[in-house]
């Protein structure tokens, strides 16, 4: 089986095409995209009273005349991961009055404050599920009838709103927290992570993923031929280097933390399954062997536009080769 992988994607499109363009450019059997599939980010269009737009995107403010350049605008937006709206000026200052801004859901931990859910919070739930309802749709028309197979798996940063779009797709297979057959190897997935700084939606302590992960382990037959697909990488590996944080959760340059879990780790080292697909940290592109575990993590470089991901050919008990991919 020849399968194509990538994770923390985060709502880009430029990259999510790239996905769907290199399972048929690679020729592979199976497409695996798992963690953190949604964006962060709303990105305000404000009509202006003479029919011109103003945005502010990246640091820079712009104002657009013509349609051809609003089209550009959105493309650009969406190809990093964020959400255009086209707003009025009384509408966004409304947006605003929130305490949230609606350029993006501002992190409360690090302004120590909690907001309340209002209009923003409805909104990005909004363009979040349609903007994925729109990959699934794409997924289907670029892949049907090509017998290429796409899995999907939330990361902990995806709200839970997503998972009933995911499973209403008649294509893409979701596999949180579920079992699934592919070619003769069970495929077990866990979208939540261990506690991290930003309180995203789905974190738990180590006790309880340790619990999640029995559960599914439980399920499996043979071991020696199953594929853990679980969205946070094993703790005190290649795989979880993340960059130090300070105080005010700025990233360090110089030091890096392991950011992992240890759950994930003990489970592994406990069932030894074949491979270990894994994400979460952005720049600990890697792979290990832990026992006779292949554990593997692409990468991410989302903000770019550039797809990392990584191609595994397996036979039935062992990783006959695997080759990362940057483009």
């Amino acid at each position: 089986m020849k399968l194509f992988f990538v994770t923390d994607l985060h709502g880009s499109e430029m990259c999510y095409r790239k996905f769907l363009n290199a399972l048929k450019i690679y020729k592979v059997d199976v497409g695996i995209m798992a963690g953190d599939m949604t964006g962060k980010f709303i990105v305000p269009i404000i009509e202006q009273p003479d029919g011109t737009y103003f945005c502010e995107f990246l640091g820079q403010k712009m104002v657009i005349k013509d349609k051809k350049k609003l089209k550009e605008l959105e493309w650009r937006i969406a190809s990093v991961g964020s959400y255009y709206y086209y707003t009025t000026p009384e509408e966004f200052e409304q947006l605003k009055a929130e305490g949230k801004t609606i350029e993006g859901r501002i992190d409360e931990k690090k302004r120590k404050i909690v907001l309340l859910k209002g209009k923003i919070e409805e909104l990005f739930v909004k363009l979040v599920c349609e903007r994925l309802e729109h990959w699934l749709q794409l997924a289907e028309e670029r892949l049907k009838g090509t017998g290429i197979r796409v899995y999907m798996c939330p990361g902990n940063d995806d709200i839970y709103e997503i998972d009933e779009v995911l499973e209403k797709s008649t294509f893409v297979i979701p596999t949180n927290e579920r079992k699934v057959e592919i070619d003769g190897h069970e495929m077990i997935s866990l979208a939540a992570s261990n506690p991290t700084p930003w309180d995203t939606p789905r974190e738990f302590p180590e006790e309880v993923l340790a619990e999640k992960i029995e559960a599914l382990a439980s399920q499996i037959d043979n071991m020696e031929t199953a594929i853990f697909n679980f969205h946070v990488p094993p703790y005190g590996t290649l795989l979880d280097e993340a960059p130090k944080l300070s105080e005010d959760l700025v990233p360090s340059v110089e030091e890096t933390i392991h950011a992992g879990s240890t759950a994930v780790l003990e489970a592994i080292k406990k069932y030894q399954p074949l491979l270990g697909l894994h994400g979460h940290i952005h720049e600990s592109r890697a792979i290990q062997k832990i026992g006779r575990t292949v554990c593997v993590n692409p990468g991410s470089e989302y903000t770019e536009g550039i797809l990392r991901g990584v191609i595994l050919i397996l036979d039935k008990k062992k990783v006959k080769s695997y080759l990362f991919t940057s483009g």
